[in-house]
């Protein structure tokens, strides 16, 4: 009896395991080739397609954008309150990069909710600074994702 049990178990798992696969991608060839194409455009920090490597900034893998929060200034308008760290041992001078905001749950392809750039900052080997700057979206500052929802996409500018 235990044995039957145990093969009917397996089959309806089975079962189930197959339809999602099949609702998920169209077949097995086609959910194995999918995630492997759509994978490489998710990388951050890679350059367009019509830009060359050569162009970007070295310190653009040492560089990152954290701890964001929207907030609203006295002129009403949005404001993005960060702080850029330098992940390298080497001085990073007179940076200025262009941050894009994406929620988590966004799509690939999808526009950002927000972007905002900053200039001339300096930070030592191994520094972090907190800075602020106008965000530029259509959202209202209560429209806009919560911190724990957001991505932050870091361009530095080339020297």
């Amino acid at each position: 009896m235990s044995l039957i049990f145990a093969l009917a178990f397996l089959g309806a798992g089975a079962c189930i395991y197959w339809v999602v696969q099949h609702l998920q991608g169209g077949g097995s060839s086609a959910s194995t080739t999918a995630p492997a194409s759509q994978a490489a455009p998710k990388l951050e920090n890679v350059p367009a397609q019509g830009q060359a490597a050569a162009q970007e900034n070295p310190l653009q893998k040492y560089v990152e954008v954290t701890g964001v929060r929207f907030l609203q200034n006295a002129k009403k308008q949005t404001e993005a309150r960060f702080v850029v760290v330098n992940h390298s041992g080497a001085d990073a001078a007179d940076l200025s990069a262009t941050v894009k905001i994406l929620g988590r749950t966004q799509k690939e392809g999808e526009e950002p909710v927000g972007q905002f750039t900053f200039q001339g900052v300096s930070l030592g080997p191994y520094e972090s600074k907190e800075l602020s700057a106008p965000l530029q979206t259509k959202l209202r500052v209560y429209e806009l994702p919560d911190w724990q929802m957001t991505d932050t996409r870091v361009q530095l500018s080339s020297r």
